[in-house]
């Protein structure tokens, strides 16, 4: 049976059983809490955290190598850059949620030494991927709309980039799994985001005012920054394919169609990136009054 990883092994200080919230250990083939519910460990490195109910299986393998395929052309440099710059020196334990191969938090950890990460995410060909994306950085293959399955507290650092927010209860766990001041990164895309393919191509539209939506999406909460993030990059039609198929789009169009579509555009083609950066802070006073 597979051995945890070292990464693994230090995330088990901060990770919780799914089903009663207790703390886990590293037994054979996995983890297993005190009530003896036993979640498996993946030979390809991944820790498999999921709740007894249906959940959500995430993103294709199609969808994540397009993501691989974009990261690796540089197109979202600029947003990576923007992330690891809200991200505080000093902390402890960072939590990506819905991290797919965990290309952000690797950047992140390379830029903060001292800190590690874990990276949440329904997609089994995603967490396949993060798992091997970074020496501290542990995989975990979760539906978190069903809850964050860290200790109370235990947190410093919640990312979300291009992510649901999980309403509510979503809000809930932020407030329960971060430590006192902890902060939020959230990467949300402006309607200026991609809009040439958006035009050429009919696509989802991004509506206004998401950037302010999560701003005020944690009552209470400091809103220490929001950054804008704007790049005009020049894609190839194989590129501009990709930046399509890696989002919510490839649940709604074949790739084949996509491409046939761009055929009919002169190369390069246009595209713009455009995101915001907001970051939030939990006040001190307010993770000491919360209750579990």
């Amino acid at each position: 049976m597979p051995a945890p990883t070292a990464a693994l092994d230090a995330a088990l200080d901060v990770l919780v059983c799914p089903l009663c919230r207790q703390a886990l250990e590293a037994v054979d083939g996995g983890a297993r809490c005190a009530a003896r519910h036993h979640f498996d460990l993946a030979r390809q490195g991944y820790l498999s955290l999921r709740g007894g109910a249906a959940t959500a299986s995430g993103d294709t393998a199609a969808m994540v190598e397009a993501r691989e395929r974009v990261q690796a052309s540089g197109a979202h440099d600029a947003i990576a850059e923007a992330v690891v710059a809200a991200v505080p020196e000093g902390a402890h334990w960072l939590v990506d949620l819905g991290g797919g191969t965990g290309w952000h938090a690797s950047r992140v950890l390379e830029a903060r030494q001292g800190l590690r990460a874990i990276v949440l995410d329904a997609s089994v060909p995603a967490v396949r991927r993060a798992a091997r994306a970074h020496e501290r950085l542990a995989a975990v293959a979760n539906d978190v709309r069903a809850g964050i399955p860290v200790a109370d507290g235990s947190v410093d650092v919640v990312l979300r980039v291009f992510a649901p927010g999980g309403g509510e209860q979503g809000v809930s766990e932020l407030r329960r799994a971060l430590a006192p001041g902890g902060r939020v990164v959230v990467v949300v895309p402006e309607p200026q985001h991609q809009h040439e393919l958006v035009a050429a191509l009919g696509l989802l539209q991004v509506p206004a005012g998401k950037a302010e939506e999560a701003a005020a999406s944690i009552p209470g909460a400091v809103h220490r920054a929001t950054t804008t993030v704007t790049r005009a990059i020049e894609a190839s039609r194989a590129l501009a394919a990709d930046l399509v198929m890696m989002g919510p789009n490839a649940f709604h169009r074949e790739r084949g169609d996509v491409e046939a579509a761009l055929s009919a555009l002169p190369e390069p083609i246009a595209v713009s990136i455009a995101v915001s950066v907001v970051e939030l802070e939990l006040p001190a006073v307010e993770q000491g009054s919360r209750t579990p």
